[in-house]
């Protein structure tokens, strides 16, 4: 069984679900809470660009390596906020993408 198929259709859904206004706000949100840590953390803690990127998607993702940690006090009262902020944020964005696209598999567009 190929696997085309199913590429096929996600993308469908991922298409039908960006041109909901409410997916691309949530979207552009989470994309904006992500580079403004990004930036925080490469600025405050002094990581490199790559390892401010990881460390504010793992976090907003709720992963949770283990392997970086913000050592100033701003950088975990930064990070305390941030988590609260960005689960709630990031759960949205995926539950309205999720739901776009469970839809489209549906015949639901």
């Amino acid at each position: 069984m190929s696997a085309f198929p199913h590429f096929r259709q996600l993308f469908r859904g991922l298409r039908t679900a960006f041109r909901q206004p409410e997916v691309r706000a949530l979207a552009m949100l989470a994309g904006a809470l992500i580079a403004f840590a990004t930036v925080f953390y490469r600025v405050w803690e002094g990581w490199s660009l790559l390892d401010s990127l990881c460390f504010s998607v793992v976090t907003i993702a709720t992963v949770g390596y283990g392997d970086l940690a913000p050592k100033t006090a701003l950088g975990k009262i930064f990070t305390i906020g941030y988590i609260f902020a960005g689960i709630g944020i990031f759960v949205s964005a995926a539950t309205a993408i999720a739901q776009a696209v469970i839809g489209t598999r549906d015949g639901k567009e």
